[in-house]
């Protein structure tokens, strides 16, 4: 086996996502050790936006809003239409120096409610606030 110098085989080759076709939900881990997990059925869409230092990614769902900042992004996009990505995280600038291959990097995660959205139960979200109606 053909490896880069300094590549260690031992490390995941997507430390910052996993593919998986049986996924059923897409679970979101946040840098400071929060995370979400969201149903693949509460998709809306994704956007994928190419850039030169950096791509984004925008998954939208029907409650909330994901925003991805990293590189070689367009692979987790591509398995997003499968429903097939399991799970992403963002890693600490310190690993930077090792997003020089050619795997999606995660360098930042975002996520916020969608403004006057309704959850599962009917009940409206606004501006950060529950209202039942």
């Amino acid at each position: 086996m053909i490896t880069k110098p300094g590549h260690d085989q031992n490390r995941p080759s997507r430390p910052c996502w996993n593919r998986d076709y049986q996924a059923q939900a897409l679970r979101v881990e946040l840098a400071d050790g929060n995370l979400y997990v969201f149903p693949y059925r509460r998709l809306a869409f994704v956007r994928f936006e190419s850039g030169n230092d950096h791509d984004e990614l925008h998954v939208v769902l029907d409650t909330h809003q994901i925003h991805i900042t990293g590189k070689h992004l367009r692979e987790v996009a591509l398995a997003l239409q499968k429903s097939a990505v399991d799970w992403v995280r963002e890693l600490p600038g310190r690993y930077g120096s090792q997003s020089d291959d050619d795997h999606a990097w995660i360098t930042s995660i975002a996520v916020s409610e969608r403004q006057g959205t309704n959850d599962s139960s009917g009940t409206e979200v606004c501006s950060g606030t529950v209202v039942n109606r």
